[in-house]
């Protein structure tokens, strides 16, 4: 089954990256501009074809409208193993992995992989039922992060979260109700982070299985963030703590 990129960001990180993409769409009449160019090139240089429709075909295509007269059809996506992110971390002595715990949105989801890739993170795993799979709307709110960063799907996250336990990672679930603040708790080293989905938060076994439950402090009447820009914040607190040591 072949999915579907659309964004010029989303199209031309794929394209930069390797992925195999098997055909492009460019609206008609759009203005030559030097990103959609270099998409074009590329995407002749790996062999794609390359059309010009009328730009009511890409809005009839387009999940959420937001194509920007670029769609390219890549072949399905494939995730990649836990081995594969667990021995990218092996020899480090700081890594990061984000583990979503049924989060649905593919908004939510494409925006904490860009955060995740961003901050430096080894690879963002989720499990394969209720959860959002990668579709055009998680390539898009990625902004072509999904081309440089491992996603992993697992059957069982408690499990997972145990043999990242044993690989020295320390598991740190994201909760309101969590002892430690974003502030104090120990979010260095070898670390996973745990998201939950908006609606219910962490599940009870998944909030057992981590090492300690961390709050993000709020000033204002709102009580909480969604869960991309918790892990966002989360996630660069990490980052952060390497510049202090």
């Amino acid at each position: 089954m072949s999915a579907i990129i659309e964004g010029r960001n989303a199209v031309a990180e794929a394209l930069r990256s390797g992925q195999s993409i098997t055909g492009l769409r460019i609206a008609k009449g759009m203005r030559s501009d030097p990103l959609v160019d270099e998409i074009v090139a590329l995407a002749r240089d790996a062999g794609a074809s390359v059309t010009y429709v009328d730009r009511a075909e890409l809005d009839r295509d387009s999940e959420r409208g937001r194509h920007q007269g670029v769609v390219a059809v890549a072949a399905e996506f494939h995730y990649t193993p836990l081995n594969v992110v667990m021995g990218r971390a092996a020899d480090k002595e700081r890594s990061l992995v984000v583990v979503l715990d049924h989060v649905t949105d593919p908004g939510n989801f494409g925006a904490v992989i860009r955060s995740a890739e961003v901050a430096g993170a080894d690879g963002v795993i989720v499990a394969d039922r209720r959860s959002a799979p990668v579709t055009a709307v998680v390539h898009k709110a990625a902004a072509g992060a999904t081309s440089h960063l491992p996603i992993v799907k697992v059957t069982n996250l408690t499990q997972t979260l145990g043999l990242l336990k044993d690989a020295g990672f320390w598991i740190a679930g994201a909760d309101e109700r969590g002892r430690d603040s974003l502030w104090t708790a120990p979010l260095d080293g070898k670390l996973v982070l745990v998201l939950g989905s908006e609606g219910s938060g962490l599940s009870r076994l998944v909030a057992e299985s981590c090492d300690f439950l961390v709050r993000i402090p709020v000033a204002g009447k709102v009580s909480s963030l969604n869960v991309a820009q918790a892990a966002t914040l989360l996630a660069f607190e990490w980052m952060r703590r390497a510049e202090d040591t």
